[in-house]
């Protein structure tokens, strides 16, 4: 690197991004140095506090700027648009979910940041939450003796499909991508999906904002989410059950495993940790991965496997029938 600090610019100024950019600034070995958003107002804003320069074109940005990389927080639609540009200008990208609004456009993102010789990485912070961590390490240890089954509940933004919703890809693409990547990482790949939508809801998939799943992992554990915009309140967890004790992570706090043979149940959560520790996490390891010292565990494959079991589950909700990966 010509600094011993990354040069970093944010494109896409609303959401997510406050989050990256305090993840950024808590890096010591990180410069935000400039913002893009199509809502000049929005950059500025973001830039007074990231002390920044605003774009209104993220083209300009990368033209202007000397950067190592940038956090892509558009809505999908147009990720693969603005990752081949940013590839194609030498600079790494950490992309948040999903990857892009279908497979095909994740592929050629990943086809891009091959002949570019740059990373591509996506945002899967809840594999960074602790409780999360804490299950995978139990699960790995065969303290929940053989899995059983699986369910997480996602809540969402209440109500009918609107724009809002409607530019996040709807609640299969928006929350059902942590929901994917969360189950494929505790309890396995995904061999099929079947899924269920109001009839309403169906006619594109920005439209749905109430969903069930049921997906088969390849070692043959099933798993129920259950992706909620209308329900209040609507808790956030995932629950693991196996023949030797559960594991229950409850985002609002008290996430526990619970052995089968009786003893206490043991907490996977630690009170230490600020609340943004997973967002600071994957942060942490994108830029580690950009200066060589760690291998991506969440490189661009990550994200495509996600749009495909979504893709499997859209596809199960318009037929009626199961469909295989």
């Amino acid at each position: 690197m010509a600094t011993d600090k990354l040069r970093v610019g944010l494109i896409g100024c609303g959401g997510i991004a406050p989050a990256h950019l305090s993840s950024y600034r808590r890096n010591e070995r990180v410069d935000v140095v400039a913002v893009a958003d199509l809502d000049m107002e929005r950059a500025e804003s973001l830039a007074k506090e990231a002390g920044a320069t605003a774009y209104s074109s993220y083209v300009e940005m990368l033209e202007k700027e000397r950067l190592d990389a940038v956090s892509l927080l558009t809505p999908p639609d147009s990720h693969r648009t603005i990752a081949e540009v940013a590839l194609s200008a030498g600079v790494h990208i950490f992309s948040e979910k999903p990857l892009a609004k279908t497979s095909a456009d994740g592929k050629a993102m990943a086809e891009a940041a091959s002949s570019a010789g740059k990373l591509l990485m996506v945002a899967q912070c809840h594999r960074f939450h602790e409780p999360v961590r804490r299950a995978k390490e139990l699960i790995s240890q065969g303290r929940l003796g053989e899995m059983v089954t699986y369910r997480n509940r996602f809540g969402y933004i209440a109500g009918k499909p609107n724009a809002t919703t409607r530019g996040r890809g709807g609640i299969l693409l928006d929350n059902g991508s942590h929901s994917s990547y969360i189950f494929r990482y505790l309890v396995g790949p995904v061999k099929s999906a079947l899924g269920w939508a109001p009839s309403d809801q169906l006619a594109q998939v920005e439209d749905l904002c109430v969903c069930t799943v049921i997906l088969q992992a390849s070692n043959g554990v099933g798993g129920v989410i259950e992706l909620d915009g209308a329900a209040r309140p609507c808790p956030s967890v995932m629950e693991v059950y196996g023949t030797e004790g559960a594991i229950v992570i409850d985002y609002a706090g008290g996430s526990q495993f619970l052995p089968a043979n009786g003893d206490p149940p043991l907490s996977l959560d630690n009170p230490e940790l600020p609340g943004a520790h997973r967002f600071d996490r994957e942060i942490d390891h994108f830029v580690a991965c950009v200066m060589g010292e760690e291998d991506p565990e969440v490189g661009v494959e990550e994200g495509i496997a996600d749009l495909l079991v979504l893709e499997a589950c859209y596809e199960s909700m318009t037929s009626g029938k199961r469909v295989s990966l």
